[in-house]
C-alpha cells in the first residue's frame, strides 16, 4: 500500500510540476514586459527566489530537527545539480547565450560565495581544529555579500530601462497594417493575471517538488542510504526540480535568459541566503563528508563558469560535458556511501 501511494504521488508531482512550471514562466515573462527589465533580471531575483523556497524550508526544517548534514548536504547538492544537470539539459535542447552581464556580475559573485563556503568550512585544513563549522559571524558575511550583490542588480536594472527608454524614443521605422507590430506578437496580462499565474505557478512547483522528493526520499531510505547521500543526492535533486522545470520550459520558449538567470540566482541564494540563515538559528558544524562535496562544488562551480564565458555561450557540446559530470558525482557518492 505505501508503494501504491508513492508511486501515486510521484505521478501527481511531475504534473504539477510541469504545469506549474509553465504558469510561473508565463507570469515571469510578463512581469519582465511590464517592468520593461531584461528577462535575466527576472530569472536572477523573482523566479530564482520563488524556485529556492524549497531548499530553505526543507533546510531549516533540518537545522531544526538537528540533522545537519541532510541541511547543508541539500544546498551543496542542489547547487551541483543545477549547474551541471539543469543547465546541461537545457544546454543541450538549446544552447545559452550568456552576456556582458553575467562575466561582470553574476559568475564572479557566485564564485566569491561558493568560495567563502569552502573557506568557512575548512577550518580543521586551515588552522588544525578539530571539527568543521560554520559560525553566525561567517554567516551574516554571507548574507552582507547577497545584500551587496543585490543591490548592484538593481543598480544596473535601472541602467537598461533608461537605455531602453532612449531607443524607444528614437524614430521607428514605419510598419506596414499588414504586419504585425513586434509588441503585439506577445500576449499582455493584465496585473490580476500576473499574480494568479505566479502564485498558481509557483504553488504547483513547490508542492510537485514535494510530492516527489518525498517518494524519493521515502524509496532511498529503504534502500539504506545514509542520511548525507540522501541530503546531497534525493533531497537536492527533489528541490531543484522547480529550478529544472522552470528552466525547461523557459529554454522551449526562447527564454534562455529567464533560464541562466534562475540558476545562477537560486545558487547564489541558496548559499548566501538559505545556508546563512540557518547559520544564523545556529552554527553549523561540517562533516567531513559534506566538507569534500563543498570542495566538489567550488571545483563545478569553476568548470561551470569558465565553460559559461567562452565564446559567450554553453553550446550542446559543453552541456553534454556538464550532465557527464553530473552522472559521475552521483556515482562518486553512491560508492562512497556503500564502500567506504
Amino acid at each position: 500500500m505505501d508503494i501504491f501511494l508513492n508511486i501515486l504521488f510521484l505521478i501527481i508531482g511531475l504534473v504539477l510540476l510541469i504545469k506549474g512550471a509553465d504558469f510561473f514562466v508565463d507570469g515571469a515573462s510578463a512581469v519582465a514586459r511590464k517592468l520593461k527589465v531584461p528577462s535575466l533580471f527576472i530569472g536572477l531575483t523573482i523566479v530564482a527566489l520563488g524556485t529556492s523556497l524549497p531548499e530553505l524550508s526543507v533546510s531549516i526544517a533540518s537545522a531544526i530537527k538537528g540533522n545537519v548534514d541532510l541541511s547543508v548536504g541539500n544546498v551543496v547538492g542542489s547547487n551541483i545539480s543545477n549547474m551541471l544537470l539543469i543547465i546541461g539539459i537545457v544546454a543541450l535542447l538549446k544552447p545559452i547565450a550568456t552576456g556582458d552581464s553575467n562575466k561582470k556580475l553574476d559568475f564572479p559573485f557566485l564564485l566569491v560565495v561558493t568560495g567563502l563556503l569552502l573557506l568557512f568550512c575548512s577550518d580543521s585544513l586551515l588552522d588544525g581544529a578539530q571539527g568543521n563549522i560554520i559560525t553566525r559571524t561567517e554567516s551574516i558575511i554571507l548574507i552582507a555579500v547577497l545584500a551587496l550583490y543585490m543591490t548592484l542588480l538593481i543598480i544596473n536594472a535601472k541602467k537598461d530601462i533608461k537605455q531602453k527608454a532612449v531607443y524607444d524614443n528614437k524614430p521607428k521605422a514605419v510598419v506596414p497594417d499588414n504586419q504585425p507590430k513586434e509588441e503585439e506578437k506577445e500576449k499582455e496580462l493584465k496585473i490580476w493575471q500576473i499574480i494568479l499565474y505566479l502564485v498558481l505557478g509557483l504553488g504547483g512547483v513547490m508542492f510537485g517538488a514535494e510530492c516527489v522528493s518525498s517518494t524519493a526520499q521515502f524509496l532511498a531510505l529503504k534502500m539504506g542510504m545514509s542520511e548525507a547521500l540522501v541530503g546531497l543526492t534525493i533531497v537536492a535533486l527533489g528541490t531543484s526540480l522547480p529550478e529544472l522545470t522552470t528552466s525547461i520550459v523557459a529554454a522551449r520558449k526562447g527564454n534562455s535568459d529567464l533560464a541562466l538567470g534562475n540558476v545562477l540566482g537560486s545558487n547564489i541564494m541558496n548559499i548566501a541566503l538559505i545556508l546563512s540563515t540557518v547559520g544564523i538559528i545556529g552554527q553549523i558544524v561540517v562533516s567531513t563528508t559534506i566538507l569534500v562535496d563543498v570542495a566538489i562544488l567550488f571545483v563545478c562551480t569553476c568548470v561551470f563558469a569558465t565553460l559559461s564565458m567562452t565564446n559567450n555561450k554553453i553550446n550542446r557540446i559543453e552541456g553534454g560535458v556538464l550532465v557527464f559530470m553530473y552522472v559521475a558525482y552521483l556515482a562518486f557518492a553512491i560508492v562512497r556511501n556503500y564502500c567506504f
